[in-house]
């Protein structure tokens, strides 16, 4: 299902910059789903460290183990992100694409949430989950080439992990 632009809240373009061209808004849907399975982790986590189901008749246990679809469910509705065609923005911020000083990708040693850290030569940064920006294919795409723009060129720095995860070698 495409997102609805009327329904969407994702960040205008930057003043004296050119139109969104692409944009991709979070769907809370997902990340409710993802608090469950998270849930349900935490539900098998309680009943192997006590070897079954006792810990079940202690009622503030529970608090520790319904949480996660609720708190997914405001950051859910928090993602929202824009990009036109030298820019790219989050709720807090955006970055010139095209004029680069430091691109890194940080993270969890096991890979499973990689983030996305942009700065440009003016001081903008942001930061973002890399899953999050690469769901709209286009959207990632006009950040990609100003990004390979930067690093190629010489102008912006990169971690290791930038230059893999991102293959910009």
């Amino acid at each position: 299902m495409k997102n609805d632009p009327d329904r969407a809240d994702y960040p205008a373009a930057p003043e004296g910059h050119g139109p969104v061209l692409e944009w991709h808004q979070g769907r809370v849907s997902t990340s409710v789903l993802g608090g469950f399975f998270l849930m349900l982790i935490l539900l098998a986590f309680m009943c192997l460290r006590d070897w079954g189901i006792s810990w079940m008749s202690t009622w503030w246990l529970w608090l520790f183990i319904v949480w996660p679809p609720f708190v997914f469910y405001f950051i859910g509705k928090s993602v929202g992100i824009s990009a036109g065609s030298d820019w790219f923005a989050v709720k807090n911020g955006y970055v010139e694409t095209y004029e680069l000083a430091e691109v890194k990708v940080v993270g969890a040693s096991g890979g499973l949430a990689w983030d996305l850290e942009l700065k440009d030569k003016q001081g903008h940064e942001v930061s973002i989950n890399l899953r999050e920006i690469q769901t709209n294919r286009d959207l990632w795409d006009l950040v990609y080439n100003g990004i390979v723009h930067s690093v190629q060129r010489g102008s912006a720095k990169t971690n290791p992990r930038a230059l893999e995860k991102l293959k910009l070698r």
